[in-house]
């Protein structure tokens, strides 16, 4: 049994999560991850871990190397490795070697990499769709430009510092 003062902190704490950002993130995370596992496997993707759209959503149209997908992605080496060899042996993503480093290898998205990512577009909409039955049109754009805005933001925040190391 909480003494008192406990349970009021804990009644405040009750009454405040709706409007806990840190959690609200949680459970939408939660949520995109269990649908996004779901969705993939019904359309023949089950061996895509959400985990792995890490590495697919920083790949960019110029080939970079490992170490510069680890730094962006905020990985160690190793991490970024594994999520690279799981890639290369879907046929994702492919590696040469970096003509500046023999020891460096230069990772560059295929052709089914774009397939893939055709894909994860088309599965971006069908969600828009499931937030626009739940909360409707508008609030779902202003929920898309938000979210893009503050995704952006982080992202330049991060080359900065990136820049800075």
């Amino acid at each position: 049994m909480l003494d008192k003062k406990t349970q009021a902190r804990l009644e405040q704490y009750m009454a405040s999560r709706k409007r806990n950002m840190a959690r609200l993130i949680y459970i939408l995370n939660r949520y995109f991850n269990e649908w996004a596992q779901k969705k993939w496997k019904e359309d023949g993707w089950e061996d895509i871990r959400p985990e792995q759209l890490r590495l697919i959503s920083i790949i960019s149209l110029e080939p970079v190397n490992i170490n510069e997908l680890s730094k962006r992605a905020r990985v160690s080496k190793q991490a970024m490795s594994k999520m690279v060899s799981d890639l290369i042996s879907k046929g994702f993503i492919e590696y040469d070697t970096d003509p500046k480093d023999s020891r460096s290898k230069i990772i560059s998205i295929t052709k089914a990499g774009v397939e893939f990512m055709d894909y994860f577009l088309g599965c971006s909409r069908i969600l828009e769709k499931n937030f626009e039955e739940k909360i409707g049109v508008k609030k779902t754009q202003q929920l898309i430009a938000i979210l893009s805005e503050l995704t952006e933001e982080i992202m330049e925040c991060e080359r900065k510092e990136l820049e800075e190391k």
